[in-house]
């Protein structure tokens, strides 16, 4: 392995063990074995370090989702390909989206940047707007808030679950429920 990939490695664990913002240079590079000088000759700053671990960690996320995705699908079968992707690697790697969730506010203008009109809160809205178009969805709560709903449910789970403080089988069938019963507007009041 060389040595970028030994920082990126040191990184993403010690990242995800601490938190971004408590994680330093130097620790960083002690961890993978180099100095600071090292560090910087493949890195500018420890954020450009973090903007590529959370760049892979969110391009992995996005292939799942691709691999999964059909052009025919009703909005809430999106919605549904959603959590299915993410509960599947989640499952195989916890730590990848726990860091995505961790450190999103952090990253999200980066991904923005990187991925456009396709990210996954893009996406969730289209799906959501689709969904009220075809008079599925409730229109009485914003879109805004039915994204952050729908992505906040899947990772309190992903949290819960890390510490094995959530069920792990059969989750993929409650979150679909869940969000179906709070986005359907058959629950609209």
């Amino acid at each position: 392995m060389n040595g970028r990939e030994r920082i990126v490695e040191q990184a993403f664990v010690l990242f995800s063990e601490k938190g971004f913002a408590s994680v330093g240079i130097r620790e960083i590079a002690d961890q993978a074995g180099l100095s600071n000088p090292a560090l910087y000759q493949h890195f500018s700053s420890k954020y450009a370090l973090g903007q590529e671990i959370y760049l892979r960690c969110y391009s992995e996320l996005m292939r799942a989702l691709d691999a999964r995705l059909r052009e025919e699908m009703t909005p809430f079968e999106c919605l549904d390909v959603y959590i299915d992707a993410a509960i599947h690697l989640h499952k195989q790697t916890p730590s990848p989206l726990l860091f995505l969730e961790d450190e999103q506010r952090r990253f999200a203008d980066y991904m923005q940047e990187v991925f456009g009109d396709q990210t996954v809160t893009a996406r969730l809205t289209r799906w959501i707007e689709a969904g009220r178009a075809q008079g599925i969805i409730r229109t009485d709560i914003p879109t805004r808030m039915l994204v952050v709903l729908t992505i906040g449910q899947l990772t309190k789970w992903m949290a819960m679950s890390s510490v094995n403080m959530a069920p792990k089988r059969g989750v993929g069938k409650w979150l679909k429920q869940l969000l179906r019963s709070a986005l359907s507007t058959s629950t609209q009041q």
